[in-house]
């Protein structure tokens, strides 16, 4: 019972072994990281043979998965596109809204930066605004960032 990262084939970290209450219980796998390109490989075998034998997640038995889909409201999806004038407090009714539904989820460049910001990646001359509100200047010499093809992942 415990999860141990490999770079390359490589055991980068000693194992770290997972809390009592944990055990037994679905993982859901999340990887936090700052300024790197990150690849994810859930194939039938790994990439590079690994110290130990283990089961890949698409060789994974269906007993030890879990998929969990948790059904809409009254069956159905809800998603609302706020319409509004450029700098005329579109994002203040926004923020009032977020702060009473909980349940939704803000995408858009002001939610870019928020997201950059407590990740911790630096933007040339910090966090002030610039620009628009409603298309803010990026600044962070990454161009998936200054170019906003992230946008096109999210």
């Amino acid at each position: 019972n415990t999860v141990s990262l490999f770079r390359n084939g490589v055991r980068a970290a000693p194992p770290q072994a997972l809390p009592e209450a944990l055990h037994g219980k679905a993982l859901f796998p999340a990887v936090a990281y700052r300024n790197a390109s990150l690849q994810v490989h859930f194939g039938p075998a790994p990439m590079r043979p690994l110290p130990f034998t283990c089961r890949t997640l698409q060789d994974a038995a269906k007993a030890d998965c879990e998929v969990r889909k948790e059904a809409p409201k009254k069956g159905k999806c809800e998603v609302l596109l706020p319409i509004g004038l450029p700098d005329e407090a579109t994002f203040d009714w926004l923020h009032q809204f977020l702060a009473k539904n909980r349940n939704y989820v803000e995408l858009s460049d002001r939610a870019l930066l928020d997201w950059a910001q407590k990740s911790g990646l630096n933007r040339q001359g910090g966090y002030r605004p610039r620009g628009s509100v409603d298309k803010p200047e990026m600044g962070f010499g990454l161009p998936l960032m200054d170019e906003r093809s992230i946008q096109e992942v999210l």
